[in-house]
């Protein structure tokens, strides 16, 4: 759990944005909650490597470098999470690790950082992108096995759950990381309610490679972000089906929004997200999936008009988003009428 700069900042970023957001985290609250990382994205290295080959911060927006950063953030009780990519260059054009895997996890971990994140950008033509991406984390885990391995080697296949070369790069990401990326970056052209379930799709039938340590990595929450402007119940559903799969909740919005702190700091939420176990699809309505792990349930209207369920349940069933009172049921039955990609995300406990 933790904050990304990239939707909010991309290669606008600087020292002071980072700063500025961990001491949020902290006044916020949410670091109290669990958002106790802090991640640089791309755009944070200077256009050059140093004589030595070594990675250098970029001097006009990191005038006092990475490990003064990395201080500051574990002053405040946080972590510092970095980035770089697997092939000669960023996403961004900046310095790849290509070529530096070795040196880069060595500088990582004598800098402090807690987090790398690395991505799929700019890998040499023939490279075989598994065994890349296992050198970088078995070179990052011998300078410091306490970093979080976070990358995207899966990104480069699409999404597709029915992809073979897909479903081949998560088992190999399981293996060699904490948490892999299984949807490209969200688009601002791309209405919210439909990034949302073709991450949930994607995501599904991969349940069987997430465990502790381990997770499928939906991308980042965009609670508050002025880029993209999700309505509050947009948020909200977002942060709902990120809880329920126990996506690593990374969130990269203005954290000085109210809504960005409301909808990132429900516990109900958290507490689901935490679980230990991805949420698992045990029915479907129409359009409408039921998806449900231990002590919550959540329905989901995958399509683009209103549609109903019927769901039958014993339990009684509170929403998370509500005042704490259980949802009517008939019978032995709760029916919802879901707007367009509508959610609706429950508490569950055995009725009296």
């Amino acid at each position: 759990m933790g904050w990304n700069d990239w939707y909010e900042d991309r290669c606008g970023v600087t020292e002071s944005d980072i700063l500025t957001s961990a001491r949020r985290l902290v006044s916020t609250g949410l670091a109290n909650d669990g958002y106790n990382t802090v991640v640089i994205d791309d755009c944070w290295m200077a256009s050059a490597r140093s004589a030595a080959g070594a990675l250098v911060a970029d001097p006009a927006t990191f005038p006092d470098g990475i490990p003064y950063v990395a201080r500051q953030v574990h002053s405040l009780g946080l972590k510092l999470g970095i980035y770089e990519s697997a092939g000669t260059a960023t996403c961004a054009g900046r310095p790849g690790s290509y070529g530096h895997y070795t040196q880069d996890a060595d500088t990582f971990a004598r800098w402090g950082v807690d987090f790398v994140k690395f991505d799929f950008c700019h890998l040499p033509s023939g490279a075989n992108p598994a065994a890349l991406f296992d050198q970088f984390g078995t070179a990052l885990h011998k300078a410091d096995p306490r970093i979080v391995y976070s990358q995207e080697l899966p990104v480069h296949a699409g999404s597709a759950p029915a992809s073979s070369a897909f479903t081949n790069l998560i088992a190999a990401s399981a293996a060699i990381s904490n948490m892999w990326r299984i949807a490209p970056d969200e688009n601002p052209a791309v209405a919210a309610g439909v990034s949302i379930t073709r991450h949930l799709e994607a995501d599904l039938p991969l349940t069987p490679y997430a465990s502790p340590g381990h997770w499928n990595d939906m991308d980042m929450l965009l609670a508050g972000n002025t880029a993209f402007r999700y309505s509050l119940s947009e948020q909200e559903n977002q942060a709902d089906v990120w809880a329920m799969e126990s996506s690593p909740l990374m969130a990269s919005g203005d954290l000085a929004s109210p809504a960005s702190v409301t909808v990132l700091g429900n516990k109900k939420v958290i507490d689901i997200d935490q679980k230990g176990v991805q949420g698992k699809l045990i029915a479907t309505e129409a359009s409408v999936d039921v998806i449900a792990k231990p002590g919550s349930v959540m329905l989901v209207n995958t399509s683009s008009t209103r549609a109903g369920v019927h769901f039958k349940t014993r339990d009684q069933l509170v929403n998370v988003w509500g005042n704490g009172s259980p949802a009517r049921t008939t019978s032995g039955y709760l029916n919802r009428s879901l707007p367009a990609y509508g959610v609706l995300m429950f508490t569950t406990a055995k009725a009296a």
